[in-house]
């Protein structure tokens, strides 16, 4: 992929795509509105469970945004910043070294309960392995209300046009990479660890099938 592009991993779920990608459709609306995006592509990377048909709608009219299958890694791997649903998606960004932006949005309960549950397991701060890992925000999350057009636009601009900002994550993933070869045993290094496992028995399987 040659051309300059935003990824948008919108999850693997329905249920995620729905809350997902009309935030995402209306950020690379305003985007490519903008003069200096114009030319950018907008590349939205399908869950391998998932059809065409699950993206259709967003994608109507709007022949800068591009699906593919079969490809996440490469997607992430050059895309200039990335979108990304909070999974294990968003720690494959940290280790490829892909900027991103973390969005999570749900039907209200379910929110209303996990909020309840991260009050209740007051350590927990972050729903992000990349974050969790490292106890701090080395990437933004856009939760629930907080994720709206205006907030993922100006997030993914920052990550392309800030280079102090975007230099600053790009050490944190280091950190990140650095910390999951340690032996520290903590939960959310031992659960990264099982992932980060996951991910390449993941991507061995799509470039052997190629």
């Amino acid at each position: 992929m040659e051309e300059r592009y935003i990824a948008i991993l919108a999850g693997s779920r329905k249920g995620e795509i729905s809350h997902t990608m009309p935030n995402a459709v209306k950020m690379a609306e305003t985007l490519h509105d903008q003069k200096e995006y114009s030319d950018y592509s907008f590349v939205v990377a399908g869950a391998p469970a998932r059809s065409e048909d699950d993206y259709a709608k967003y994608l109507e009219n709007h022949p800068y945004i591009k699906l593919v299958f079969g490809r996440t890694y490469d997607v992430l791997k050059y895309a200039d910043a990335a979108l990304i649903n909070s999974g294990t998606a968003s720690l494959e960004a940290a280790l490829i070294g892909t900027p991103q932006v973390v969005c999570w949005s749900t039907q209200f309960i379910t929110a209303f309960l996990a909020k309840y549950a991260l009050r209740v397991l007051d350590h927990i701060k972050y729903i992000s392995l990349g974050n969790l890992i490292l106890d701090r925000m080395a990437f933004r999350e856009l939760i629930q209300y907080d994720y709206t057009t205006e907030a993922a636009t100006s997030e993914i601009r920052r990550l392309i046009e800030d280079k102090a900002y975007r230099g600053k994550m790009l050490a944190d993933y280091a950190e990140i990479r650095a910390k999951l070869t340690t032996d520290d045993p903590s939960p959310s290094r031992s659960v990264a660890r099982a992932m980060i496992e996951t991910l390449k028995l993941e991507y061995d399987r799509q470039h052997t099938n190629h």
